[in-house]
Parts: structure tokens; sequence; C-alpha cells
């Protein structure tokens, strides 16, 4: 049960206490109210009673046990970082194994005790907390030296692999047709980027280093500068659908780079492999894009953070079912239900749906009787380098099969 204990008038540094066991919980508030500088302001029991606590409370320290019910210490300390930086998380656990340690050091606690300390050492620890200095056993503190100076080495080989790429362009785009599903005619061509450098693995993975290495803004640009490349390549009333983060759909280079295209000529795919925690600014700033005419597309929906509350927010022109939900959607009534739900909420609202991932026939006619008349994937055409990929408006394509 979480409380809040009023504050006194005496000044102090203010402490909160996360336990789940209620008689440490009370030894802890009873040991923290023997310093005349320190003052317990709440308690809780679990993960989320805590984070509630260190949202609203604001404490100075919050010593908090790793393994609580709610999803553990990890879920307070984060919780710290993002909405109480001030706070500062002394761990506390009833061992001192590497993993559980670095596992609440990257969720941001900066101390780390072992429980069976003494009492002046939980004090000592609260009060370097107070002046952001950190705290734990010796044994644990030489591993976690150990593990972060061999997690910098790997940082350093990651931003050598990325400047590589873009010093030495290579990275290259292939295409892939948005097909009318009536038609088999091209409406529209996706940039996919290809990275054309060893260690060979996703895509994705290569963008995830870079957004963790500060070199995520480059990196996207630079593909989208040579999606738009070959815009002159396109047949006439195909918007190209390039793929951004929510960071950088709202940093100002990219609007420079967006400048003077044709209004309908560009749909911006918003990623969301983090979720949106400010959508006032993202809103904000794709709002000039919209005058200028850029069509906004939300990716993968009905995957991750793409929720129907995240499609209503952006209110976006284009929405792209994931392939999770189009994959085998003629075997399975939820998908179905699913589809069919967007497709309704699409033809009041307007936005027009694109099913990702189709492969098969039967997909295809499955998708048609639920209203989806737009989709792409390997059944009309894979993703080929610009002078394959782009058929006259109108001109059907041949099936994947005969590709």
């Amino acid at each position: 049960m979480a409380t809040a204990i009023a504050q006194q008038s005496r000044a102090s540094h203010t402490v909160l206490i996360v336990d789940d066991d209620p008689g440490f919980r009370s030894a802890l508030i009873d040991l923290i109210d023997i310093d005349p500088k320190l003052q317990v302001v709440g308690s809780a029991g679990d993960a989320s009673e805590g984070a509630a606590l260190v949202r609203s409370l604001r404490p100075a320290v919050c010593l908090c046990d790793v393994r609580l019910p709610g999803g553990g210490g990890e879920i307070v300390a984060a919780e710290a970082r993002r909405s109480a930086p001030e706070t500062r998380v002394v761990a506390l656990s009833a061992c001192d194994d590497l993993n559980t340690v670095m596992g609440m050091i990257r969720a941001g606690a900066i101390s780390y005790m072992v429980k069976g300390s003494s009492g002046d050492e939980v004090l000592d620890s609260v009060h370097r907390a107070v002046r952001g200095q950190a705290s734990m056993p010796a044994a644990a503190a030489t591993a976690v030296g150990a593990r972060l100076r061999g997690r910098d080495e790997q940082s350093q080989d990651k931003v050598i692999l990325l400047r590589n790429v873009l010093d030495h362009n290579l990275m290259s785009m292939v295409f892939q047709p948005v097909v009318d599903m009536h038609a088999r005619v091209p409406i529209a061509f996706e940039a996919l980027c290809r990275i054309n450098s060893p260690p060979q693995r996703p895509p994705d993975m290569w963008f995830a280093d870079a957004a963790e290495q500060d070199l995520g803004l480059e990196f996207e640009l630079t593909a989208i500068r040579l999606a738009l490349d070959h815009m002159a390549h396109h047949p006439d009333g195909c918007p190209l659908h390039v793929n951004v983060s929510p960071a950088v759909a709202m940093a100002p280079q990219l609007a420079a780079l967006l400048r003077g295209l044709p209004p309908g000529s560009i749909v911006l795919e918003i990623t969301e492999h983090t979720e949106i925690d400010d959508y006032p600014a993202l809103l904000a700033a794709l709002t000039p894009l919209r005058a200028a005419g850029v069509l906004i597309g939300i990716d993968d929906a009905g995957s991750g953070f793409s929720s129907m509350s995240h499609i209503v927010t952006m209110e976006p022109d284009v929405i792209k079912v994931d392939i999770s939900l189009v994959r085998d959607i003629h075997l399975n009534k939820m998908r179905r239900a699913m589809v069919g739900a967007l497709a309704e909420f699409a033809r009041q609202a307007g936005p027009l749906v694109i099913a990702e991932g189709v492969e098969v026939e039967e997909e295809r006619s499955t998708l048609l009787s639920l209203g989806v008349t737009a989709a792409q994937g390997y059944l009309f055409g894979r993703p080929q380098p610009c002078s394959c990929a782009s058929p006259q408006a109108g001109e059907p394509l041949a099936v994947a099969a005969s590709a």
C-alpha cells in the first residue's frame, strides 16, 4: 500500500522507500528518521505504487527494492529518470549479481546496496546519493566497471561501422510498389534502404544503432535524400513513401529537405520503434509540412505502439496495416475482424488503408472483401532498384511468382 507522509517544517532531504517486505520497509523508515537531515515522505510496496509516488513526491532519494511486484525496481528507477530526474535511486537487493546490478543501473539507479548492510552504510549511501555520488559493494563496482568499459568499446566499434557507411556512401535504395488490388496497378512506391556493408543484417538494426550513437538524424536524412534523388524516375501521380522516426520528423533539417516538392508527392511514414512521449510537439512540427502538401502515414498499424489512440491523435492520410495482421488473414477471423474495423474506420474518417506483406491470392481476395483496396507485398512486386520498379501508372504489374 502506498503512503505519502506529510512533510514537517524542518529542513531535510526527502526520502521515498519502496519495498514489498512490510517489516523491512518499517525498519528503513525508523532508520531514516534517526538522521535529522533526512525525512521519509512516503512508502510503497510494489512497482506501480512506487512509480506513482516518485512522480507525485519527487523525493531527493528513493530507496528501492530490486525485486518488486508489478514489474520490479527497474520500473521505479525508469520512472524517476523520466518524470523526476532530480530523484536519485538507491537500489536494494538481497544479492549483488552483475546482471541485477546492471539492470538497475541501466534503468537509472545511481547506487546499489545489498540488504544486510549496516545502518551506517545505508545512511551513508543515501547522503552520497543526495550529493550525486554513487556507492555499491566493491566486488559489484569492479564487475560493473568492467562491463561498462566493454560497452564503451562496443559503442566505439558501432560508431566506426556507422561512419564508414556514411562516409563511403554505402547506402542504396530499392522501391516496392503500392498497388490498387483491383487493377494491380501501382498507385505509389515505398523507398526502402539497403546497407551495403558488413556485417550483413536487417536495415532496421543499422538505424537502431545509429539512433543509439546519436547518428540517427544523419542516417535517416541520408536515406531520405537518396530516395528523393530517384523521384524523377517514378511515374506521375505515384507518391513516394519514405520512413521517418518521430524525432527526425520534428527536425528542421527534414523540413528543409522536403521544401519545394510538389504537393501530394511525398508520404512520410512515421515509424514507432519507441513510444512517442510528446504528441503536441510532433503534431506542431508536422503542421507546416501538411500545409505544404506532405502526406502523413502511420506505419505498422496494429503492432507495437501503433494503437487506435495513436491513429486518432495523428489524423493520418495513410494507414499501413502491419504484416502480422495480414499474414494468413483468410484463415484467421480475429485478424479479419481487426482489419475490417480499420477499413470501416478509414471509410468514415478518410485515410487510405494499405495492407503490408500480401503474398498469396487468398490474402488479396479476403482484404478486398473487407474493403481494403490498396496493398504492397511479394504478390505484386518485390523491392527493386528504381529503374526496375517503376512501370507507368495504369500499367498492370506482373505477379511476384513470375517476377
